[in-house]
């Protein structure tokens, strides 16, 4: 073995001393940088994780409050609605109580005006036997040739008209 080794160049004192340098080195690397690299990729693996379950968590608080903001502008949508048909309900029965009472006002004024053109229509009536009576008392007076007292005249009268109205 001695000669292969020497064949290759290789010296058996110079090769157990880097193995032993190589094993140094080996533990003085596991105890200054392996070991804390590690605790260093340890604790960086938990703020990974710890900052996935934040986000998951904040993923999941986040589509709460956006179900929880649908559900308010769905009810203010709803309650925008009811309002809105309410006034319109009012509105409706505020223009119906109008017409009611623009109507009712108006077949007031139309009775009233009738109750006028009937009073009117009676006071004409009145005035115009007034006159017919007179026109006919005149008459007699002149056909006649004589007054007649206030009692014929109206008696005249009174059968005049009835002769004209038949």
């Amino acid at each position: 073995m001695d000669k292969i080794l020497s064949d290759f160049g290789v010296q058996p004192i110079l090769l157990a001393a880097q193995i032993v340098n190589f094993i140094v080195l080996l533990i003085i690397l596991q105890k200054l940088v392996y070991k804390p690299v590690l605790k260093m990729l340890a604790e960086r693996k938990k703020k990974i994780e710890e900052g996935l379950a934040n986000s998951e968590k904040i993923t999941s608080e986040l589509e709460a409050i956006e179900a929880r903001k649908q559900s308010e502008i769905d009810k203010a949508i709803e309650e925008g609605k009811r309002i809105i048909n309410e006034a319109t309900e009012n509105a409706n029965m505020i223009m119906t109580e109008a017409h009611t009472k623009a109507k009712s006002d108006m077949e007031a004024m139309m009775e009233e005006g009738k109750q006028m053109i009937e009073g009117e229509k009676e006071k004409m009536k009145t005035e115009v036997k007034s006159e017919v009576a007179g026109m006919i008392a005149m008459s007699l007076d002149k056909v006649l040739g004589k007054s007649l007292d206030s009692k014929s005249h109206q008696k005249i009268a009174e059968e005049s008209i009835k002769q004209i109205r038949s």
